[in-house]
């Protein structure tokens, strides 16, 4: 199974950098084997203050895609610009979840517009979390903790999960990450090393970035069109410091391994790993 990964497209051409965008969504179909779905990681658009804006962006960002790849299957992931920033109710979270209207999750958690999800895909599960929730900015509250560790124990071979906010940022934001709320951040990567996650995938961060924490690598995707920044202070357990160019991930799930691969938009390889699954191949 092979998919892509980008995130942090937003620009000024309704709500979309559709130059980059552009570039990155030519340099995916050039790829052989074909990707199967796309995952996206947030801040794909700029947002709005107002609910039709926002609505309009998302379809425009939807339509884009599917020039590119027609009708493939997306995975979104809530950023803080799809919900302006600061949230004081759900009513972004609404529009959003009415564009992804067609997103048939396995299980969601109730009350949060189907933007805390699971998605799987033979033996491979995908978790989607909200750090953007009003009330909870860049915080996973109780209630997503409880579903996500109800969610996690669950026995799948492959485990991934995708939140915009990352828990543990190398600097562009550092200290408005989930770093913020370090206690409620802490137990939620308790969760990740006890239920056995492979890999951490968020954004926010407008570069490209890998770090061991642990045993479990977090890998930092935000370079889809942002404004690219590579400032880099967090350096413990950093494999890949911050890299500010424009890119994709490809991540490819085999039968004993899985292997992600960041690619600039202009094609060139950024970094390369691969997690070893032939202990658990039976």
């Amino acid at each position: 199974m092979r998919f892509i990964v980008f995130g942090d497209s937003k620009g000024k051409e309704n709500g979309i950098n559709k130059k980059v965008l552009k570039a990155i969504l030519n340099e995916t179909c050039k790829l052989n084997p074909k990707p199967e779905f796309i995952v996206m990681s947030g801040d794909t658009v700029a947002g709005s203050n107002k609910e039709e804006i926002l609505a309009s962006q998302l379809k425009a960002l939807r339509n884009l895609i599917y020039k590119y790849h027609p009708k493939m299957t997306l995975i979104p992931v809530i950023g803080n610009h799809e919900v302006n920033i600061d949230p004081i109710d759900d009513k972004f979270e609404k529009i959003f979840s009415q564009n992804y209207s067609d997103l048939f999750p396995n299980n969601s958690l109730e009350g949060y517009n189907n933007t805390v999800y699971y998605r799987d895909f033979g033996n491979t599960r995908i978790i989607v979390l909200n750090a953007f929730h009003y009330g909870s900015t860049h915080k996973i509250d109780k209630d997503q903790l409880n579903w996500f560790e109800k969610v996690a124990s669950d026995y799948k071979k492959n485990k991934l999960v995708f939140i915009h906010s990352p828990a543990f940022p190398t600097g562009a934001h550092l200290g408005h990450c989930l770093d913020l709320y370090p206690e409620d951040r802490d137990i939620f990567w308790e969760i990740v090393d006890k239920c056995g996650i492979d890999i951490v995938f968020s954004g926010h961060e407008h570069n490209y970035s890998r770090r061991l924490i642990g045993k479990i690598y977090q890998v930092i995707a935000g370079g889809g069109g942002e404004k690219l920044r590579n400032k880099y202070n967090s350096k413990k357990g950093v494999v890949v410091a911050p890299i500010d160019v424009y890119h994709f991930l490809v991540v490819d799930v085999e039968i004993n391994c899985i292997k992600v691969t960041a690619i600039s938009s202009k094609g060139k390889i950024l970094d390369e790993f691969k997690i070893d699954k032939t202990s658990l191949s039976g």
